[in-house]
């Protein structure tokens, strides 16, 4: 079962756009940035990859050791405190759009409490692990 995982350099140039485009949407709303974490990323890459394979989509996974997205962020040196998931959007700007469009999802994106950020993909399932 995949954990702390790295993106190839395909994934890692989606997983940049999303970045960017997550901090103008912040700006745009008056929040400050966010700050990338190569910790929290590992933790979320590592879910995507976990979903892609194991064929679910949630925010929980079947193995219980790697229950929660807290448990995952603690595993790859780290601490979060929200998270976003996608699935089905094939480029960055369609997945922001999908999160900006629902309220929970956009109020994570918007959350001046949340300082950092990890981003994940892999085949178009796609996430992103907060942490304060």
């Amino acid at each position: 079962v995949p954990v702390c995982c790295t993106p190839t350099s395909q994934e890692r140039a989606e997983i940049d756009e999303v970045f960017k485009l997550l901090n103008e949407h912040r700006q745009a709303n008056g929040v400050p940035p966010l700050e990338y974490d190569l910790k929290l990323e590992a933790a979320i890459q590592g879910h995507c990859q976990h979903m892609a394979e194991a064929d679910f989509f949630d925010h929980t996974s079947p193995v219980a050791e790697l229950a929660s997205p807290w448990t995952r962020a603690e595993l790859c040196g780290s601490q979060a405190n929200a998270e976003n998931i996608a699935a089905g959007q094939n480029s960055a700007a369609k997945v922001m759009t999908t999160w900006k469009n629902s309220s929970g999802h956009n109020q994570n994106m918007l959350n001046a409490k949340l300082k950092r950020v990890g981003i994940g993909m892999v085949d178009n399932i796609w996430g992103q692990l907060f942490g304060s």
